[in-house]
């Protein structure tokens, strides 16, 4: 019920903001994510490694451009988006060969920002902007994968549901939600709207429900660099 009020805000917001816009355009957009944690438990010795590292992954979508004003616009998205975090540790074994452990833990979400964008007022096609808002995240899959490797060669690796790994204990929520804030450029090419932005998301929301009295605090974030093309 609460996801469906959520949702039904959004949808109302963006309905209102159209009835008084200038003009709209809709588009598709796409580009890449560097996602780590943060909080208290993110930490690389919290997860029994010596460095904390970020996921490569992708994020694609859809947006609209609702321009209020000159300078104002309101820019809706949704998007795919992957997040999460790796976790090393290097060192050498008691045979003294060279090992490596990696934990990669795979968080993927379908994610709802709301962008408040100002324009810089400058002349000419290309116009310059920053944007702040808010996003909320809804969790579709969440996979680790670890591997050891000895020598350059994975000796043992393991896959699986993020929720088996804590054996119970602990189970991903399904709700994420947090700042966005970033700047680009819009321009227009053959008659289409184009966009160049980066961004970064801030989580807010606890990424694991945890057993009563047992504080384990980590939360998303994310790098982003995307291109959007508008009709």
């Amino acid at each position: 019920m609460k996801k469906i009020l959520i949702i039904t805000c959004i949808v109302f917001l963006f309905s209102a903001t159209s009835v008084f816009a200038q003009y709209a355009y809709f588009g598709l957009k796409g580009g890449i994510n560097l996602a780590s944690f943060h909080g208290s438990e993110s930490d690389a010795a919290d997860w029994g490694s010596s460095t904390k590292g970020s996921r490569f992954g992708f994020t694609v979508g859809a947006y609209s451009t609702i321009v209020l004003a000159k300078v104002f616009a309101i820019q809706p998205e949704a998007l795919f988006t992957m997040n999460g975090a790796k976790y090393e540790d290097k060192g050498l074994t008691t045979a003294g060969s060279a090992y490596t452990d990696t934990m990669n833990i795979n968080l993927n979400y379908i994610q709802i920002p709301v962008l408040l964008k100002f324009y810089v007022p400058v002349p000419g096609m290309v116009k310059p902007n920053v944007f702040a808002g808010g996003y909320l995240g809804i969790n579709i899959s969440h996979k680790y994968k670890y591997e050891y490797e000895v020598a350059g060669t994975v000796v043992f690796e393991e896959e699986g549901d993020i929720d088996d790994y804590f054996l119970g204990l602990a189970e991903i929520t399904t709700l994420d939600y947090g700042p966005v804030f970033g700047g680009g450029i819009d321009f227009i090419v053959a008659g289409m709207q184009m966009s160049v932005d980066a961004r970064y998301s801030l989580g807010l929301a606890d990424l694991l429900e945890v057993a009563t009295g047992t504080e384990f605090s980590i939360k998303n974030g994310a790098f982003s660099i995307m291109y959007g093309i508008g009709f």
